[in-house]
């Protein structure tokens, strides 16, 4: 993070820099915590996209001579059905069930059925969770070192969401997609408006309390977003299941943003209503 903070976001040159600097090391200690030698593993897999192609590329040429060297099986992960997975990895979670993807790149809700088999039930028509809250960062000139994600949601905790009135976006729209475009445009210029009452200029940095409330109304906005399709989501299943066999009564929460400790009550909280298991 603290090679980014400076550029305030991702810097794919300087990214794919580290990864190389850094990815003979990880695969040393992963193999070290597990007790293992390369050629002690039965295969080697990697993820080959969706991403930054550049960093992608490193991890790929990795895998591929590791795999090359000690004759073992190269197994290309899909990025995207890998967070899914995770979900499954240590716990006792079992097909079927319903997951919201949210990242730095996607906002998607799937229905997972088994391994390989998934469908696409809402995504976003624009931007992503993870980049509308990387986009507010900047605008409040957070620190983002540790990602604009964090910074948005730690600051948050001591804002008032009533202060500033945002649009939920798409709440007339019958369907589970998601949009984040236009709530970004409409944070802009409320940071704008902000700025205009306090007689600052545009270059000029709110201070801390505003900040803080502003960014707890675009988070409490978000959160009602996804609240809203997520229920849109709940009520198709339960349509389809009156002329299906299968159940779907759980959700799993994947994805960087799904650390959001917000986001995951109010998604909890969603769950409980409908009696669903989160």
């Amino acid at each position: 993070g603290t090679i980014h903070s400076p550029f305030g976001g991702i810097v794919p040159g300087l990214a794919k820099e580290a990864h190389a600097e850094n990815i003979d090391a990880t695969v040393r200690d992963a193999l070290a915590k597990a007790n293992l030698k390369a050629e002690d593993v039965d295969a080697v897999a990697v993820t080959v996209g969706p991403g930054l192609e550049i960093c992608l590329r490193v991890g790929c040429e990795a895998a591929k001579s590791i795999a090359v060297s000690h004759g073992l099986p190269f197994v290309g992960v899909h990025h995207l059905e890998a967070h899914i997975l995770m979900a499954r990895l240590g716990s006792e979670l079992e097909f079927p069930f319903l997951a919201l993807l949210v990242s730095g790149g996607h906002c998607q809700l799937l229905k997972c059925d088994a391994i390989g088999s998934y469908s696409v039930i809402g995504g976003t028509l624009d931007d992503s969770l993870g980049e509308a809250y990387d986009k507010v960062a900047r605008m409040l000139n957070l620190p983002v070192g540790g990602g604009g994600g964090p910074a948005v949601e730690k600051l948050a905790l001591r804002g008032d969401p009533s202060v500033v009135k945002l649009p939920i976006p798409m709440q007339h729209r019958k369907d589970c997609d998601f949009s984040f475009a236009g709530l970004k445009n409409a944070f802009r210029m409320a940071v704008v408006k902000m700025k205009e009452i306090r007689g600052l200029g545009e270059d000029e940095d709110l201070d801390e309390q505003d900040k803080a409330d502003l960014a707890a109304s675009f988070q409490a906005v978000a959160i009602k977003h996804l609240e809203q399709r997520l229920k849109r989501a709940i009520a198709g299943i339960k349509d389809d299941e009156c002329d299906s066999e299968s159940s779907i009564n759980k959700l799993v929460v994947v994805g960087g943003v799904a650390a959001n400790e917000a986001i995951r009550a109010s998604l909890e909280a969603v769950c409980q209503e409908h009696y669903w298991s989160f």
